[in-house]
């Protein structure tokens, strides 16, 4: 893996400590991270869920696009998800051998400002979606 691929990772670790970050590297030098049981709470029906993404190798210079949650996150009212969030996807999205595959909701939340890339690292932007989450 990359230098900066495994900063992430340990800044990852570092955070969700103790819950397990699964690390799947690539060989162009990225990685499918899945974090187990993190905090989604309210306003959603679970409190907690896995969440999926893929660092690039030019991690942190790109974007941490799209992430990806257990494939029956819900709302606690019972309305339905609307877009960004996106039902019938799976974790990795593409071919990723030795990777286990898990049926997912695929949140999109893009940062197109890529003067932000090298700022908000892989972790504040797994933040930034989760405080979004939260304030659906």
């Amino acid at each position: 893996m990359k230098a900066g691929v495994e900063a992430a990772i340990a800044a990852l670790r570092d955070h969700y400590s103790p819950r397990p970050v699964h690390v799947f590297p690539t060989a162009c030098g990225g990685a499918h991270v899945a974090i187990e049981d993190v905090p989604v709470g309210p306003p959603f029906a679970q409190a907690t869920s896995w969440v999926g993404f893929f660092l690039s190798s030019a991690c942190p210079e790109d974007d941490t696009y799209p992430f990806f949650f257990r494939e029956d996150l819900s709302l606690a009212d019972g309305r339905e998800l609307m877009a960004p969030f996106h039902a019938k996807h799976s974790f990795p999205s593409g071919e990723a051998p030795g990777v286990p595959v898990r049926p997912a909701v695929m949140v999109s939340r893009r940062q197109r400002n890529t003067a932000c890339w090298k700022q908000e690292s892989p972790l504040l932007k797994l933040l930034a979606v989760l405080k979004w989450m939260s304030q659906r």
